[in-house]
């Protein structure tokens, strides 16, 4: 059964970033599918997305991203934040 992290608010701070990155990649090394609920978050900054999304791909790759990680009611900023600090931590022959 997925586990469900629900956020609000603006997420900014690349230190909690690195917490809730911790905090997932305790629950994906068990086999957990992880839903990140972002419906109530107004904005989410590129370092935050780094954090978050950039290093978990850049440690475990793209596939294990995708396969791991569910993303529910990002706005399409949110979105593109996310999608930033992903490609940007892509290695150049997976982008």
């Amino acid at each position: 059964m997925p586990n469900t992290l629900k956020y609000k608010g603006s997420l900014a701070n690349r230190i909690t970033a690195a917490q809730e990155r911790s905090r997932i990649e305790a629950l994906t090394k068990q086999n957990e599918t992880v839903i990140l609920d972002y419906n109530d978050v107004i904005s989410l900054s590129g370092s935050y997305a780094d954090e978050l999304f950039g290093v978990y791909t850049q440690r475990y790759g793209p596939q294990a991203l995708k396969a791991n990680l569910k993303i529910k009611g990002a706005s399409p900023a949110v979105a593109r934040s996310i999608g930033q600090a992903i490609q940007n931590r892509m290695p150049a022959s997976a982008a």
